[in-house]
């Protein structure tokens, strides 16, 4: 009896040890519940009965200089039925306004469109009755008034976060801050609540560029004109006021219709192209030149038929025999710059064209953006030197030759061009007063006698400079038949206000040259422009032609 007793005692303590363990167990997985892990699981039923929704701001809206919207944010309402929502609500609702289903059930098991972009008059109505567990959902779209005018250089933000253009450069300034909603969830994880704000939305800010709408609409119609037309690759066209260093208008073609949502990307070809401009570049090259002494105003230079440097041989389509640096611009003469470049030197030229600004970042916030390239060496060798003095050898896109032109206009001082109206405009001095005066008086000439004739405009003094160069064809050097044709002009030349820059690449006809294919679409560009700016008929224009 006293063994069976002992075990009988030992498997009791055994038993109640257990017992006593398993209770200590439950109570601290109580406490761990209560206390412990009471944050976390509060946390996680809320995950499971709470739902978070971000708020989009409005977007902030471009406009251009004088208030017209060029990307505007429009506002779109969705109206939803929430799990609750009577059929008897719906009939109700049904009378009031056009709704987008047909059949439900008496009571809504889930969240159910009604009818997507209500009207402001609809929403209105819809507040004078009594409707429960329905939500008004807000949705943002972006919209281009001006379309394929400006695409290419205002862009466009679309749904999915694509953006081009300026809507990508400067997405922080009109993005807004984001707000937050809460949403109360059943468990089946459907919501049941209307929204509830958490944190307010900040609404993006407004940009207003310096684009003139109208001389936008003008740069475009003429360059598309001018295209198809010459059934030309693709081209720009850029207008500056010289003035106060802002730019008018920027139009590119081909372009596209930023408000299709199967849209055609095309770039901006007067911000990222960059290319080998021609004879454009001889009066930057002359202004260097008469700066340091290497010409002087009416010498006279001897031109030969033919000029040999190396292997390379250079001629003019007509034999000059004298010209002076002057008359060497009006005809775009090759061996003319070609000598005068030679005089020059390398150093010179290659400080001139850095100083211009060509081989710097450009001015503008602007995404892919190009600036141009000049194979820097120790030395080069004269058909090298001479290239450069005619516009070979060194890459340029559209809108730094446009900034280097203005500095003829402002008395050699070059300005960094802006496209914000608010910005600040810095300037820097480039040439003397006088070497700009010189080279202006040689682009009225070319306007006036030389290549560029078909860039005079009725009524108005013009200075300005064609160019015609060669394309590269990959893997074979330059090609005979492709051709970017400019042309950079300066009107009116008494007022010295406005800088318009015209190229057209690669003109598909018999007529490529700058004077015959770019030099009149400048012309129809100034003539639109200055009647709209409200410039009269200059003195000098009257002087030196008649009409």
């Amino acid at each position: 009896m006293k063994k069976k007793d002992k075990f009988f005692n030992w498997r009791f303590f055994i038993i109640a040890a257990t017992v006593l363990l398993c209770l200590l167990a439950i109570i601290y997985k109580i406490f761990s519940i209560q206390i412990v892990d009471s944050a976390f699981l509060q946390n996680e039923g809320a995950k499971r009965h709470i739902k978070y929704k971000d708020i989009i701001p409005v977007r902030g809206t471009i406009f251009d200089r004088n208030n017209v919207p060029l990307a505007v944010s429009v506002i779109n309402y969705d109206l939803y039925a929430l799990k609750g929502f009577q059929k008897s609500q719906l009939l109700k609702l049904s009378e009031l306004i056009e709704l987008d289903i047909d059949y439900v059930k008496e009571v809504f098991e889930k969240k159910t469109l009604l009818k997507k972009n209500v009207s402001r008059k609809d929403l209105l109505e819809i507040k004078k009755i009594n409707l429960k567990n329905f939500e008004i959902e807000v949705r943002h779209s972006r919209h281009y008034p001006l379309g394929d005018q400006i695409a290419p250089l205002v862009g466009f933000y679309g749904t999915d976060g694509a953006q081009e253009g300026l809507e990508k450069s400067y997405d922080k300034v009109l993005a807004g801050i984001k707000g937050r909603n809460k949403y109360y969830k059943n468990t089946k994880q459907e919501i049941i609540s209307k929204p509830i704000v958490v944190t307010e939305a900040i609404q993006g800010q407004d940009i207003y560029l310096t684009i003139d709408a109208t001389l936008q609409f003008f740069a475009y119609k003429h360059l598309a004109e001018a295209i198809n037309k010459n059934k030309a690759q693709s081209g720009t066209a850029i207008i500056l006021d010289n003035k106060n260093g802002q730019v008018l208008a920027m139009a590119s073609y081909p372009s596209y219709n930023p408000n299709h949502p199967q849209r055609k990307i095309q770039k901006n070809r007067a911000l990222v192209d960059a290319y080998e401009l021609g004879s454009v570049l001889k009066p930057i090259m002359l202004s260097k030149a008469y700066d340091a002494e290497v010409i002087h105003s009416n010498q006279l230079i001897n031109l030969p038929r033919r000029l040999i440097l190396n292997d390379k041989v250079i001629v003019d389509s007509k034999n000059h025999e004298t010209l002076t640096p002057k008359e060497i611009i009006a005809v775009s003469s090759q061996i003319g710059a070609s000598i005068i470049a030679l005089e020059l030197g390398y150093d010179n030229l290659k400080d001139n064209y850095y100083n211009f600004g060509f081989t710097k970042p450009i001015s503008i916030n602007f995404p892919s953006s190009k600036f141009g390239y000049m194979n820097i060496k120790e030395s080069v060798i004269d058909k090298e030197l001479a290239s450069l003095g005619y516009g070979y050898g060194i890459t340029i896109s559209p809108f730094q030759i446009a900034s280097a032109y203005s500095v003829f206009a402002n008395k050699g001082m070059y300005k960094d061009f802006t496209l914000i109206k608010s910005d600040t405009v810095a300037s820097r001095k480039v040439i003397s007063s006088e070497s700009a005066e010189y080279v202006l008086d040689a682009l009225k000439k070319a306007v006036q006698d030389g290549t560029a004739v078909a860039a005079n405009v009725k009524g108005f003094s013009v200075g300005g400079k064609t160019g015609t160069a060669h394309k590269i064809r990959e893997g074979s050097g330059y090609a005979e038949d492709l051709y970017i044709a400019s042309f950079a002009g300066i009107t009116p030349i008494s007022d010295e206000s406005l800088t318009i820059f015209v190229s057209i690449n690669n003109p598909g006809l018999n007529s490529y040259t700058g004077g015959s294919v770019a030099a009149p679409v400048f012309a129809k560009i100034a003539e639109n422009s200055l009647n709209h700016l409200g410039y009269f008929e200059d003195e000098w224009s009257r002087k030196h032609f008649e009409y």
